[in-house]
């Protein structure tokens, strides 16, 4: 089945594209702030809870995507569930006339699917966007401290350096 190969290519396309540009700064801003937690003098339970506070958006976008994902696969199933309900009927027949439209439906549903990818990215981005560390403290490795537990009071400690990031 062509289409299908093609489908899961392109999913797993717009996939990389999410997980390079948008978790993965996520990810990366919360493993630094993250760290931070462990250069305070902080009791082990509130450097815990710290290492929660600050690892939490890095969760939240990665369980918001795969719920995304996920989605997009229910719909394709569904999809495809309907064809065959459609097709087969409660019919114990399966004639090659039947399999050749069950094919080119479900291919459909994988068509109708794959426009809508860049759009599902689209969604993805702006949801994500509020996540998103700010660039420019990001780049430089500064870790902001202000609502991690415990981090408040503490100050930013020395900037990463570009090789250590």
């Amino acid at each position: 089945m062509d289409q299908q190969r093609i489908f899961q290519a392109e999913v797993q396309s717009v996939s990389s594209r999410v997980e390079d540009e948008l978790i993965s700064p996520i990810q990366g801003y919360a493993y630094k702030n993250a760290s931070a937690c462990f250069f305070s003098k902080l009791k082990r339970s509130d450097r815990q809870a710290c290492v929660q506070a600050a690892l939490n958006p890095a969760s939240q976008a990665s369980e918001y995507v795969q719920s995304e994902f996920d989605q997009l696969s229910e719909r394709v199933n569904r999809c495809a569930q309907t064809c065959q309900d459609d097709i087969y009927g409660f019919s114990t027949k399966q004639t090659p006339e039947m399999k050749e439209k069950l094919e080119e439906c479900t291919k459909n549903c994988m068509f109708k699917a794959s426009r809508f990818l860049p759009e599902m990215y689209e969604r993805i981005q702006k949801n994500l966007a509020p996540l998103q560390p700010p660039s420019s403290e990001f780049v430089k490795g500064a870790i902001p401290t202000s609502g991690i537990p415990g981090l408040e009071n503490l100050g930013s400690p020395a900037p990463i350096s570009k090789e250590d990031a």
